[in-house]
């Protein structure tokens, strides 16, 4: 088992030990199950996040979107990979406006570097409300050992006159 497979575990009994802060900002749903290379969800529609036209803002279904693409990702990856987003893609077809919304992500295809992954999005009727596909790109993580490179601030009294062409 690795640390991913224990986590995504955790993440369905409900004893992960510290849920990501966008997660816990958004409310995002709970993992309900996953095999490897796929994972499924469910989320209570949620009439606050409702745009002026009577349906879930299509921000927060790419955040769910975004989300179920993450824990699919989890379940191939191997101790020591980590991943991030680098193409996220999402396509309305239905508008969700009750109900139960069932999530449903795989994974398309893995390389030694990136993954595929597609997410279906579908109301309680059976009907598709929107796909989402992304690239995942994977990389080692970083070793605690190792430093890592940070951002320093930038000195705008400098950068203004290089920018001017001063």
């Amino acid at each position: 088992m690795t640390k991913w497979t224990e986590r995504l575990n955790n993440a369905i009994d409900g004893t992960v030990k510290s849920r990501s802060p966008h997660a816990v900002t958004l409310n995002l749903p709970r993992l309900s199950g996953w095999l490897p290379g796929r994972v499924w969800l469910q989320w209570k529609v949620d009439p606050n996040l409702f745009h002026p036209g009577g349906a879930v803002f299509g921000g927060y279904l790419a955040a769910l979107a975004d989300q179920a693409l993450g824990f699919a990702m989890a379940t191939i990856l191997e101790d020591g990979e980590v991943f991030t987003t680098s193409d996220l893609r999402l396509s309305f077809f239905r508008p969700v406006t009750e109900g139960t919304l069932h999530v449903e992500a795989q994974i398309v295809h893995r390389g030694r570097g990136m993954a595929h992954v597609e997410v279906v999005l579908t109301r309680d009727d059976g009907k598709v409300a929107g796909k989402a596909t992304a690239t995942q790109v994977i990389v080692q993580a970083p070793d605690a050992d190792r430093p890592v490179a940070t951002a320093k601030k930038r000195d705008d009294a400098k950068s203004s006159s290089a920018e001017a062409g001063e």
